[in-house]
């Protein structure tokens, strides 16, 4: 089982931005870099440069550089000097920000986004009729130029139409969410999976000993025992029901005494009705249902997490955080992560969930 950066490692962090496989710009006019990656939003990266101005000339070095402008595409890279360096993200840059002050040399801000952004402005054709939502992710992942990393899907829908103005981004966001599944772009792949937050994590983080600060947060305010799920039978022509309850969504990594929790917090049953759904079984309500559940108390215990910065620290993987009470020991989820490197050093901020079921 991995644990968190320790040891000298965490005194030589390093770091690299590419440009068509070169390093550019070089480390040393680079002040401080940040990269924040979430589950729910493209990741984004920023850049802070050090502007320098040729005296002759009285050009910017950076501000007027034709190899540092919006579209330009780059890979960044995190790291340490005694270990191999992990590839953080390729994104493309989308804004420039200088900065000019009175004293000292003026500073330029890079911001930019990785490829899931351009999905964001693409509506690729797909198979849509007798298809799979992971045939789906499939067929815009290629037509986008990015591998698929997809789980299959079970069920089979007999036509899958687009919202009006929807793009490829939030198209495979809803249908993501519809079915409990999680959708992101990492580098250049993506990927359309469920959650893989019914593990035991490969990083383990104890208080006092390997993080610098964790601050859960625990609410039972909107806490559900079963969601009852109501759509259209297209096949029938009648309306279909199905419910999920706690017990459907168990894991082998869940919180112990959730049951009793959400009994006496006086967890409710919460029925929903899919309006414009369109369903051909049962189990495709079950399924319906079973992620509304889970969706709806997944915000059980939430939190953040600081550390020395750890390149493999990201959205879509579990952590252990042990030795924080019995309430609050146990496997989380990280949702979101923000990597910085800069005067500070390399540091990690992390954002959680409990895997409650």
């Amino acid at each position: 089982m991995a644990t968190a950066i320790s040891g000298m490692d965490i005194y030589a962090p390093v770091f690299k931005v590419k440009r068509n496989g070169e390093e550019y710009p070089p480390k040393e006019s680079i002040l401080n870099i940040e990269i924040d990656e979430d589950l729910e939003t493209p990741a984004m990266f920023r850049l802070s440069l050090n502007e320098e101005i040729n005296i002759r000339t009285q050009q910017f070095r950076w501000l007027d550089d034709d190899k540092i402008k919006p579209g330009t595409e780059v890979e960044i890279f995190f790291g340490y000097a005694t270990s191999k360096k992990q590839g953080m993200m390729k994104g493309r840059i989308k804004a420039l920000t200088p900065g000019f002050q009175s004293t000292g040399n003026p500073t330029l801000s890079v911001e930019g986004y990785d490829l899931s952004h351009d999905l964001q402005k693409t509506a690729k054709k797909f198979t849509d009729t007798e298809v799979t939502y992971s045939t789906i992710a499939q067929d815009i992942a290629q037509a986008n130029g990015l591998s698929a990393k997809v789980d299959p899907t079970e069920i089979t829908h007999g036509k899958v139409e687009r919202i009006k103005n929807e793009m490829d981004y939030d198209l495979l966001k809803r249908l993501s969410n519809e079915i409990g599944y999680e959708f992101f772009v990492r580098n250049k792949e993506l990927y359309f999976r469920e959650p893989k937050d019914n593990i035991k994590g490969d990083f383990t983080f104890e208080f006092r000993k390997n993080f610098i600060n964790f601050n859960p947060r625990m609410t039972a305010a909107a806490l559900v025992n079963e969601v009852h799920v109501t759509a259209w039978n297209v096949k029938d022509k009648e309306s279909i029901s199905e419910s999920a309850r706690i017990n459907d969504i168990k894991s082998s990594v869940g919180n112990p005494d959730f049951d009793s929790i959400i009994e006496e917090s006086q967890g409710a049953r919460v029925d929903v009705k899919i309006e414009g759904r369109l369903v051909r079984s049962q189990k495709e309500a079950k399924n319906l249902a079973k992620a509304e559940l889970k969706r709806r108390n997944k915000g059980f215990i939430e939190g953040t997490l600081e550390c020395i910065g750890d390149p493999m620290l990201r959205p879509g993987i579990t952590v252990n955080i042990e030795k924080v009470g019995k309430r609050f020991s146990g496997v989380y989820y990280i949702t979101k992560a923000t990597h910085s490197v800069g005067d500070a050093g390399y540091k990690t901020t992390i954002t959680v969930r409990r895997s409650i079921l």
